[in-house]
């Protein structure tokens, strides 16, 4: 077991609602729970069926705090791996707070953030790719992330992790029975097969690692940069898409000066949203810092939104942003669809090629039906994607496959220059090691610390 004392903590988020939970956990969860939770179906906790709920009150020197419902799960079959009680009373604050204070008077500790997540993994009921993904569910921001986090959480990238290892221990086996055995001639045949073990090994490592930047976009959001020139419309289109006034709009120039970020959800793939300053040669100074993180926001997007004031000429920054946008991910909104136009779509086509266009009228909002489909076409490969393929969301997870990716090609190097085995075995231990610390199996106790403290209170 994981440390013999029990802890409890609210489980539910701050605030008022209609229920709450008190969570305890540990050796002596039942004792807790008998002192503070009274019900007339058992005299005490340690004879209650698992997992049965139980309707009573939590008194206080027989004083009732309020009525609720209580649950006990006995160990190992519980979130922790430890007894557990969890008690459900109405979601006030104060009863909440006034339980949870019963709770530790009567023997439990506080529990410290994650620390029942944390339990569960020492306790070897989850391992730390599916602790982390408890944390992802609860931190999703749209159905892909959910889709994903919940792949993890049953075990997807856990497999895959086993099944690398698995493969590598089978390679290392292999190698030291020629360093053991040198007189058997084993090494011609015994290289053959590592080749091939390390091009198989190299090429999932290299795939999965491969679609890290889709996995980044379905848990962070896409980052989608709005620009164009000053007046063209893109606070007004900003403000069209988040369905209120976040960004000023005026007549005059120049007056978005620092870039707005703000976050929707389109399909299931959340969008980060950047409005930003008007592409334009100035003197201003305040304005020109304003271009450059433009421009800036513009180079580290994942989407770009050029929007075209389609009541006037194509002008020379116009023509430019246009010109950009071949080669990736982009579309064209033409704005003020309202207004006589100037500018048609195939004048558009001829500068910024595949990109698809949308005319619209963001001060009057039609066409943002449109604009919004044509959003969801272009996530919807992430969203569609999540639930049926491993990716990557998590930067830890990234850098180690990256490293583990890095030492299959050293010791695949290592096989095509003639190195000793030893030398061959010793990349491939060290890829074995990092694809153990995704899941918590080669990995010391500072990480696993580090790890927790991400979690709230109570999980």
């Amino acid at each position: 077991m994981y440390e013999e004392t029990t802890i409890a903590a609210i489980a539910t988020a701050p605030g008022e609602g209609g229920i709450g939970i008190v969570r305890i956990s540990g050796s002596q969860a039942a004792d807790v729970a008998d002192a503070l939770f009274h019900t007339k179906k058992i005299a005490s906790f340690h004879e209650a069926e698992p997992y049965r709920l139980y309707f009573g009150h939590v008194v206080r020197k027989d004083q009732r705090v309020d009525e609720g419902l209580a649950v006990y799960m006995k160990a190992p079959h519980s979130y922790t791996g430890e007894d557990v009680v969890e008690i459900q009373i109405h979601g006030s604050t104060e009863a909440l707070r006034e339980t949870l204070e019963l709770a530790l008077e009567n023997g439990a500790l506080p529990a410290s953030r994650g620390e029942f997540t944390k339990r569960a993994f020492l306790n070897g009921r989850l391992d730390l790719t599916q602790a982390e993904a408890v944390m992802d569910i609860i931190e999703a921001r749209g159905s892909a992330a959910l889709s994903q986090a919940e792949s993890h959480l049953s075990g997807a990238l856990s497999r895959f992790v086993k099944m690398s290892r698995d493969e590598l221990t089978d390679l290392i086996t292999k190698l030291e029975v020629t360093i053991d055995y040198p007189e058997e001639d084993l090494e011609d045949l015994t290289n053959e097969q590592i080749g091939e073990g390390l091009d198989g090994i190299e090429k999932s490592l290299s795939s999965l690692l491969k679609r890290s930047e889709e996995g980044r976009i379905i848990k962070d959001g896409l980052r989608t940069a709005i620009v164009g020139r000053p007046n063209a419309g893109k606070s007004s289109l900003l403000n069209a898409l988040l369905q209120e006034d976040r960004a000023i709009v005026t007549d005059i120039p120049g007056t978005t000066r620092d870039t707005i970020e703000e976050s929707i959800k389109i399909g299931g793939v959340p969008l980060v949203l950047m409005d930003t300053a008007g592409l334009r040669e100035t003197d201003n100074k305040v304005e020109k810092i304003g271009i450059e993180r433009a421009k800036k926001s513009m180079e580290q997007a994942d989407l770009v939104l050029a929007v075209i004031d389609g009541s006037h000429a194509l002008e020379k920054e116009d023509k430019e942003l246009l010109s950009s946008l071949k080669g990736r991910k982009s579309m064209v909104i033409l704005n003020k669809y309202d207004l006589p136009q100037e500018v048609d779509e195939e004048e558009i086509k001829a500068l910024a090629g595949d990109a698809p266009v949308v005319s619209l009228s963001a001060r009057y909002g039609s066409g943002m039906e449109e604009l919004e489909e044509a959003l969801r076409r272009l996530t919807e490969t992430q969203d569609r994607d999540a639930g049926r393929r491993l990716f990557l969301t998590n930067l830890r997870h990234v850098d180690l496959v990256k490293k583990a990716l890095e030492a299959v090609r050293r010791a695949q190097q290592s096989l095509k220059d003639g190195m000793p085995a030893d030398c061959i075995t010793v990349d491939l231990v060290e890829a074995w090691n990092r694809m153990g610390e995704i899941t918590g199996e080669t990995v010391d106790n500072e990480l696993i610390n580090k790890i927790f403290e991400r979690f709230c209170v109570g999980k």
